[in-house]
Order: C-alpha cells, then sequence, then structure tokens
C-alpha cells in the first residue's frame, strides 16, 4: 500500500487531487490518502444543495460549499476532522463493500483504544450507538474509491446549525441527508491520544495502518505531488470542484415558496430552479408599486440562483418603483436565505 498525505486545506483542491489520483495515476497496490480542511460541507453527487444547507449561515461564517463525485449525504468538515480515501483497482473489492474498505482504519482505532468502533447500516461508522464516519464510493476507468470522514474533535454545534435548512417550503426530488446523532471520536481513544493535534490523529492512523512506529519507516511508501500533478489539480478546482454550475447546477428542479413581512407590505415568492438557475418566478403580495412586477420576475429569468447573480441581474432597477418601502438587499435575502 502507498499513501499521500495532502497539504491544502481546502476541500475543493482536496476532492480535485482524489479525483486526479484516481483517473490519472496508475499504481500497482492500493492507495490510501489522507485530508484535512478548513470548515466546509460537501454534497453527495445527487443532492440539492438548497435543501441541505443554510446557505445563509454558510455564507456569513465562510463555509466552503463543493459536490463530490460519489453518492450519499452532505457532511460538515472542519479542523477537527480527517478524511481518507482508499484508492483500489475494480475487482479488488465489490462495490458497495463499505465493510471490507473500512476494515482497517475500524481496526487502526481499536488499536488506539475506541475498541467500541464499528460499521453499521450501510455506510456508516458507529461507537457508543453514535456516528463518527460517514463514507461513500465510487468508481470510474477500472479503478474505484471509497472515501470518508473520522470526526476526531469537530465542532458539533456547527455540525447541526448549518446542516439545518432555514424554515422554507421547498419540494424536489433530491436525495435528502439523515440527521442522526453524531459524536467524535477522542473521548473514546486511549488517554495518550486524547489531546493530539489533528496531524498527530491522522499521522497515528497512518502508523497504525502500516503497523509501523515512525513515519520514517514507510517514507518510501509516500507519493509526492510532483509540479505537474498539481497544475492538473488546479485545472480541476477551477473547472469542477470550485465552479457553482457544478456545486449549485447539479440539484434536482425544485420549487420554494418564499413569504415575508416587510415595511411595505407582505411578498410571496414562488421560484422553480432547475441546473441551479431560475426558470420560474411568481411574486404576490400586498406590496405596492409604481410600475409592473413583471419586469423584475423577467430580468430574474435564467440567472444563476445565487445571491450575487440575483443582486448583479437588479443592479440597473430603481427598486423604490416596484416595491415601494421594500429594499432591494430586502427582497434579494427573501429569495436566497
Amino acid at each position: 500500500m502507498r499513501y499521500v498525505i495532502m497539504q491544502s486545506r481546502d476541500i475543493r483542491e482536496n476532492l480535485a487531487t482524489e479525483d486526479y489520483l484516481l483517473n490519472t495515476l496508475s499504481f500497482e497496490e492500493p492507495l490510501v490518502l489522507f485530508y484535512i480542511q478548513e470548515p466546509c460541507v460537501i454534497l453527495g453527487r445527487n443532492q440539492n444543495a438548497y435543501e441541505e444547507i443554510d446557505l445563509a449561515y454558510a455564507r456569513e461564517k465562510g463555509i466552503v460549499i463543493t459536490r463530490r463525485l460519489s453518492g450519499g449525504g452532505a457532511v460538515y468538515d472542519d479542523l477537527g476532522n480527517v478524511s481518507f480515501s482508499f484508492v483500489v483497482q475494480e475487482g479488488h473489492q465489490a462495490f458497495g463493500d463499505f465493510k471490507a474498505f473500512t476494515k482497517p482504519i475500524i481496526e487502526a482505532l481499536h488499536k488506539m483504544g475506541a475498541t467500541g468502533a464499528e460499521i453499521s447500516g450501510r455506510n456508516d461508522l458507529l461507537i457508543d450507538g453514535k456516528k463518527f464516519s460517514g463514507n461513500a464510493m465510487y468508481t470510474k476507468k477500472g479503478k474505484m474509491y471509497t472515501h470518508g470522514t473520522l470526526m476526531y474533535d469537530v465542532d458539533l454545534a456547527e455540525v447541526q446549525r448549518v446542516l439545518t435548512v432555514s424554515k422554507k417550503k421547498i419540494e424536489s426530488k433530491g436525495t435528502k441527508s439523515v440527521r442522526g446523532r453524531v459524536t467524535n471520536l477522542r473521548p473514546y481513544l486511549d488517554e495518550k491520544y486524547q489531546q493530539l493535534t489533528i496531524e498527530e490523529f491522522r499521522n497515528r492512523l497512518l502508523m497504525e495502518l502500516f503497523d509501523v512506529e515512525s513515519l520514517t519507516e514507510i517514507a518510501e511508501k509516500e507519493y509526492v505531488l510532483t509540479k505537474a500533478d498539481q497544475q492538473e489539480i488546479r485545472k480541476l478546482v477551477a473547472e469542477v470542484y470550485g465552479n457553482e454550475a457544478w456545486i449549485f447546477g447539479e440539484a434536482p428542479k425544485f420549487t420554494i415558496k418564499k413569504e415575508e413581512k416587510f415595511k411595505g407590505g407582505i411578498v410571496d415568492a414562488r421560484l422553480t430552479v432547475e441546473k441551479g438557475k431560475i426558470i420560474e418566478l411568481t411574486i404576490y403580495g400586498d406590496y405596492f408599486a409604481k410600475k409592473e412586477t413583471a419586469e423584475i420576475v423577467a430580468a430574474l429569468l435564467g440567472v444563476d440562483y445565487q445571491y450575487s447573480s440575483i443582486w448583479q441581474a437588479l443592479a440597473a432597477f430603481n427598486f423604490e418603483d416596484y416595491f415601494v418601502n421594500i429594499t432591494k438587499e430586502e427582497f434579494v435575502h427573501l429569495l436566497v436565505d
């Protein structure tokens, strides 16, 4: 087995690295990757970002949002989490066999004192009946990877906060995440492993996987990204993992009803969004207007369902003419938040 320790703390770059290694490099033996990232939410391949995430809160806190290639539910990561990925030749393990793929991780955690760690259900790792790891799988070009999270010391309050969508009426065919009880691993480990930095925790896991006491013993097993690798990875970030068309445009067609009472009256907006763009918009309410609101509607059809895009589309309008005593900022927040 060979390994890669990713130096980036950006989930978009880390997922791009995983993607690049899966599709480009050829290894005769399995490859294990470890990566750590700043606060972020990673959507499953078939999920609706607008249904899974409190986007206003994520924007306020600077939480990065991206989408992975594999299915499953949305996860929140921060610097208290270590993500791992096993890349193997297709046929090495059966697709969907999460038990086989996660067995080395479970065994490593047992050695570190978390003897109650186990796989449960389809793809979750639990301890004391609580989830500390979610896993997903993807296959392409004769290779396959399974990747997952390991919550060592994640901000659990933030998990619930950012993955709790603001109250609104929404209908879609996206895959909804299951909000189960979650926990961190740290209190379940032997005392000597409870005060580790996240990098030390990652390194300890790696040493347990290779059954060594020092990373120097397996230095020849490490694959270090070349400048050429990094250049291709940056392209993938721009084209896919940092591309809003991929992140938000992959959402299924869905409708939202947004209603708010402002100083200038009630505004009731009904939107239909498909591939990340507004395709239908109807506005009701008891507000007053000097001009036809239909002009606002026309300006927004085909626009990306993002705060910045909607704001830009309305830049030329004197909003007081269309919604008396309702500001443009209030209206845009109504539509998006």
